[in-house]
């Protein structure tokens, strides 16, 4: 192999990857959420639970779609999970499990659940 080809090998090959770790670098980026969007994503999260339960006249079904709606794309675009919770009683105590019912939190926090998207 000449001299020249070697080289236009070499560059092709250390272009391949460096396209190959920027596509790595862009999965492994964590889009940053400020302490305030995650307080508005769990506010509307409580709102639209309270309204399912209770029930309020002057709000439709579309609207709280919409909302809901929203509410999914923004968890999902800024990479929110569920905390997890500690099983206290029955045959599943000690168990990990989603907490529904608590706020999300950030992917990288402590407490964020750690299971299959089925569980």
């Amino acid at each position: 192999m000449s001299e020249s080809k070697f080289i236009t090998w070499l560059e092709s090959e250390l272009k391949i990857k460096e396209e190959e770790d920027m596509a790595k670098k862009k999965k492994l980026e964590v889009p940053i959420i400020t302490d305030t969007q995650l307080k508005l994503v769990n506010q509307v999260k409580t709102l639209i639970s309270d309204i399912q339960d209770s029930g309020v006249d002057h709000i439709t079904y579309a609207d709280i779609s919409k909302l809901d709606d929203t509410y999914d794309a923004v968890v999902e675009e800024s990479n929110l999970m569920h905390q997890g919770m500690t099983v206290e009683y029955g045959e599943n105590k000690g168990d990990i499990i989603r907490a529904y019912y608590k706020d999300l939190v950030r992917a990288d926090d402590a407490d964020a659940w750690e299971g299959n998207a089925d569980d």
